[in-house]
């Protein structure tokens, strides 16, 4: 379905590369890795909207006690470029600035765009778009409401297109 370029639920993927639609970021990513992260947005947020919780992963910095590392990635911070993204049970890190999670306020996701914006307490707000944003975005939601999805937000997810069937009659 990647090898050769197509869609992921609705979403048109080249074999070549796949740009974002975001009016303040343009990042060209590889589209296997753009169908992976929105694949398993869609995965998790099934399994949180029937009460699971994100799997934690092997931690890559020092945790806090009791914290839990779900992973790491790269992501473009509009206005700041290319970072590391860490997202632990208790904080959001993005390269050398940390968002603990207990200072979110607000969370804005784009999935269609691979985007999401983080607001938090004192006015700090961040826009961060790549492949693995839209997961990103249903693990803070989980963590700090217990939902895929933040509370008033009506996700806009295509779904997967189906192959028409044709019908024999058996006379």
């Amino acid at each position: 379905m990647v090898a050769g370029g197509g869609t992921c639920q609705g979403f048109e993927v080249t074999a070549f590369r796949a740009v974002l639609r975001t009016e303040s970021a343009l990042s060209v990513y590889d589209p296997g890795q753009l169908v992976a992260g929105f694949r398993s947005m869609s995965m998790l947020a099934g399994l949180v909207e029937r009460g699971g919780r994100p799997a934690p992963v092997s931690p890559t910095i020092p945790l806090r006690a009791g914290e839990k590392q779900y992973g790491w990635f790269p992501v473009d911070v509009t206005g700041a470029g290319r970072k590391l993204a860490v997202i632990t049970s208790q904080r959001l890190i993005l390269g050398d600035d940390e968002y603990p999670l207990r200072s979110v306020c607000g969370l804005r996701p784009r999935p269609e765009d691979w985007a999401l914006t983080v607001d938090a307490r004192g006015g700090r707000s961040v826009e961060i778009v790549g492949p693995w944003v839209p997961w990103l975005g249903v693990v803070l939601c989980a963590e700090i409401h217990g939902a895929a999805w933040p509370p008033g937000y009506a996700p806009v997810i295509p779904a997967p297109r189906r192959r028409p069937r044709t019908l024999e009659t058996i006379q």
